[in-house]
């Protein structure tokens, strides 16, 4: 090749590159900023912030890697594996506690920029005439949902389920529009890898096998052939899903061997059949009905209005692919619309049988009446629709004004299950609400204040998010619906500051009492470790975490009375939280004490 066709060559290089960067660069946008929020808080971030929650999910991939973390991990309820086999490597790759913690997180955030991809290949798929900057801006919104973004700086499994259910989209429409063997096992193997990741993913299966079988019989009567390989994915799909069972009490048995039935009944099926239970019953109907209006209010305002216009498409679309399957005009993307729907209405009730009862007068949980973290992993999706829906539709302006109908309407709902509950429900966990707890502050004692507030809050925004939905409309700009991003960038960094941020300087102070009984251990390898549990936040798990090499046995006040003089040993390194009855006992006994964080470690040399 002479000089003149190698600088052509490159010069054609360059233009392709530009190219790429021109066609993609919202979606590069949208990337940078998920990079730099997460890269704002990272370095500020040293451990969990949600317990027992997060060490539920490491101790699994701990036990694969042969530590022994039962005694702390039976402090929880039972948390799923799946996603503890991508904490697998980091584990082992990491062994700095606060390292492997914030590799994690990049390991988050790289599933968030890869979601903003897929999320706008589904859109194109399903918006085609759509300009692909508007669906590239849309998708990065989606992405950018506030929740998303603080569990992105966490170790719940909440980042990987996003992920997972928007690439089941994925995998779903590149599988019906072209059936192959690849793409079908992936989608069967990714199904099952999801209820791996969170039991609650039943609804995601339930909807991925009855659209393959509607798919598949749709492709009977189109076509002449047996669809003999569709029938083996389902019982594919059957086989894999039934193998997860053995899996989970073989985990089980190594790190639950401690907890009780009734612990363990938290996120397990085995309460499943009382929680139906309660709901067939006129008292229990009415607890149903409120629930829905609790959650339901939820979507509305965590997306501004959005999620209701997403789901009258979806439920439009729904019904109008039905009428081409039965006239056998369907194409790829009527089954994917009947998927989307399946995935929303299944999931919405898996969550309304596991938070049973939220509406109930004793029942203090704000968190669980007004829910969002059971039904958050699909509000993606409806961002994305529920856009395109607010730009294109033809009765935009008339759903807005439903919107704010059924604000007051389910508000007046809300608030009144809340003024007849016997506490007010004063307990609000504001994590699995972040869509609506940004003027959540503890101590929680006015629940109809912060209600109020909320409430108004996003009334406010979602007239904001109409109005700019309008002059898009008004002035053919759909470009400024990228202004949308300010919102929820502002609203993101909020939920990470007042849910993670402002608790690490605390949580730090446990990870280095984790280095010091490291050190302990190192110059008395003979002594055990006891720490003593009285029903505190199990702050434990974050020594357990950095100091992983340690067996450390748990007296659980919880269900024994502890006797102090029992474990005031030599050979003892005990823990203890910072404020116990028992406190100047153990002092007067022990050379050494650490006071760090929430724990206290003494020790004799």
């Amino acid at each position: 090749m002479d000089n003149k066709s190698l600088d052509k060559s490159k010069e054609q290089s360059h233009k392709d590159c530009f190219l790429l960067l021109k066609n993609n660069i919202f979606l590069l946008l949208g990337m940078s900023i998920a990079v730099a929020i997460c890269m704002y808080g990272i370095l500020g971030i040293f451990g969990f912030s949600a317990f027992p929650d997060e060490f539920g999910y490491w101790s699994p991939a701990a036990a694969i890697l042969g530590y022994d973390w039962s005694e702390i991990t039976g402090l929880g309820s039972y948390y799923s594996y799946g996603y503890s086999a991508l904490l697998v490597p980091i584990l082992l790759l990491f062994h700095n506690a606060i390292t492997t913690y914030r590799a994690a997180i990049i390991l988050n955030l790289v599933l968030q920029c890869l979601s903003m991809v897929l999320l706008f290949l589904i859109a194109r798929e399903l918006f085609p005439e759509e300009n692909r900057n508007v669906l590239a801006i849309i998708a990065a919104i989606a992405a950018l949902y506030p929740a998303w973004m603080f569990y992105v700086n966490t170790t719940m499994a909440e980042a990987l389920l996003y992920f997972g259910l928007i690439l089941s989209i994925y995998l779903m429409f590149r599988f019906v529009k072209k059936p192959g063997v690849l793409f079908g096992i992936l989608y069967a193997i990714l199904l099952v890898y999801l209820y791996m990741v969170h039991m609650r993913c039943i609804g995601t299966i339930a909807a991925g096998l009855i659209t393959i079988i509607i798919w598949a019989v749709a492709r009977t009567k189109n076509h002449t052939r047996k669809g003999y390989r569709i029938w083996i994915l389902i019982a594919l799909v059957i086989a894999l899903f039934a193998g997860t069972f053995l899996l989970k009490d073989k985990i089980i048995q190594i790190l639950y061997h401690r907890t009780s039935s009734d612990i363990l009944s938290w996120n397990d099926y085995s309460g499943l059949a009382y929680r139906i239970k309660k709901i067939i019953s006129l008292q229990g109907f009415t607890y149903l009905v409120k629930d829905i209006c609790g959650k339901v209010l939820y979507l509305g305002l965590a997306t501004f209005g959005t999620a209701y216009f997403g789901i009258a498409l979806c439920v439009r679309k729904f019904v109008s692919s039905f009428g081409r399957i039965r006239k056998r005009e369907a194409s790829y993307t009527d089954f994917l619309w009947i998927y989307i729907l399946l995935i929303i209405v299944f999931q919405f009730l898996v969550a309304l049988v596991y938070l049973n009862g939220a509406s109930a007068p004793e029942a203090d949980r704000l968190d669980n009446f007004l829910h969002g973290r059971y039904i958050d992993f699909f509000i993606p999706i409806l961002f994305v629709l529920g856009f395109e829906e607010m730009l294109s539709g033809e009765k935009t302006y008339l759903g807005m004004a439903i919107v704010l109908l059924m604000y007051l309407g389910l508000g007046f709902v809300a608030y009144r299950v809340i003024a007849e509950n016997n506490l007010f429900m004063r307990n609000a966990h504001g994590f699995t609400m972040v869509g609506m707890s940004y003027f959540i502050e503890y101590p929680f004692t006015d629940t109809f204040a912060f209600f109020r507030k909320e409430l108004l809050l996003q009334i406010g925004l979602t007239l904001v998010v109409d109005l700019i939905i309008i002059l898009c409309r008004r002035f053919s700009q759909r470009l400024l619906v990228a202004l949308f991003l300010i919102i929820q960038v502002s609203l993101g960094v909020v939920a990470c500051t007042k849910f993670i941020f402002l608790n690490q300087s605390y949580i730090y102070e446990d990870v280095r009492l984790a280095d010091v009984l490291n050190e302990v251990t190192d110059m008395y390898p003979d002594k055990k470790v006891v720490h003593i549990y009285e029903g505190e936040v199990p702050y434990i798990q974050l020594v357990q975490f950095g100091s992983r090499d340690t067996d450390i046995q748990v007296v659980n006040g919880d269900e024994v009375d502890v006797d102090i003089n029992e474990y005031l040993r030599d050979d003892t390194i005990l823990i203890t939280c910072e404020c116990q009855d028992y406190a100047q006992q153990v002092r007067d006994y022990y050379d050494e004490e650490w006071m760090l964080g929430h724990l206290r470690l003494y020790y004799n040399q």
